[in-house]
């Protein structure tokens, strides 16, 4: 079982604090807050772990355009070996194409309303904080008893766990890793390309909110280089329709072949329609 944080993170945290000015007191305070909220809750990361370790492949969903085509391919060939992992705004693409992920990595500023309706529908939450989303932890989270778990991207304490990664879809693939998965396809993910319509959604976009969320972009391709670099056990693919230079250590693979799911039982739980 990885360690938490993974070897390595906490000296990306401290370039991330650098070059986006972030407040790690801010950060500590947030995580301070969503640990207290789950002390009185079930630690999930052996139930994350068994679903995630005995998959035959974890689909990470991110929020670029191309997520709601991919996720309507991804609805048709499901099976009962593959996990489903959304990362915050990609949830309502999923939804809208029938599905229910097994789990929804999120900071919250996503549409909740859809994230609420999957956790109502059986998905696993597994909330970040971070300096920037206290009051979104303090609005939301009485919304959510059971089926939540915690992570943050300091040094955790208490009931809250750091598994690497900083924006939600690179985060989602951290995840992923450090909870066993040995084959982790991702869809909607381009992190060279312009900012999508469903991360840009419920945000009041500015030029200065469009540079900071390219700089995020630009870390999440950096790291997910990283993260395949230390896990060669893992094989790691993107599914994107989209073409761009894939992070170091990924292959490109159209989403049907990288299922490869011809000889498995098709799967009812998390889908509906």
């Amino acid at each position: 079982m990885m360690p938490e944080p993974p070897p390595g993170w906490l000296e990306w945290y401290q370039r991330i604090l650098r070059d986006f000015r972030f407040s790690p007191e801010k950060d500590v305070e947030a995580a301070e807050i969503l640990s207290s909220f789950m002390s009185d809750k079930k630690c999930l990361r052996g139930e994350l772990t068994s679903r995630l370790s005995q998959a035959r492949c974890v689909v990470v969903a991110a929020a670029y355009d191309t997520v709601g085509e991919e996720a309507r391919i991804l609805a048709e060939n499901l099976d009962a070996s593959v996990a489903v992992v959304s990362a915050d705004t990609a949830t309502t693409p999923l939804l809208d194409a029938g599905l229910i992920p097994d789990i929804i990595v999120t900071d919250l500023d996503g549409s909740f309303e859809d994230i609420y309706e999957c956790w109502r529908r059986d998905s696993t939450v597994v909330v970040h904080a971070h300096g920037d989303n206290i009051e979104r932890l303090r609005q939301h989270l009485p919304r959510l008893s059971e089926r939540i778990e915690a992570t943050c991207q300091c040094t955790p304490r208490g009931h809250i766990h750091n598994f690497g990664g900083f924006t939600d879809g690179d985060r989602a693939v951290f995840m992923a890793a450090a909870l066993g998965a040995k084959k982790i396809v991702t869809i909607g993910m381009c992190l060279t390309c312009s900012v999508g319509k469903y991360s840009a959604a419920l945000k009041a976009t500015s030029p200065e909110w469009l540079a900071v969320k390219r700089m995020k972009l630009d870390y999440a391709h950096m790291l997910l280089s990283w993260l395949a670099e230390m896990r060669r056990d893992i094989e790691f693919i993107d599914a994107t329709t989209a073409e761009w230079p894939l992070p170091q250590g990924f292959k490109k693979k159209p989403l049907k072949e990288a299922l490869n799911n011809q000889h498995t039982t098709k799967r009812k739980r998390n889908t509906f329609g």
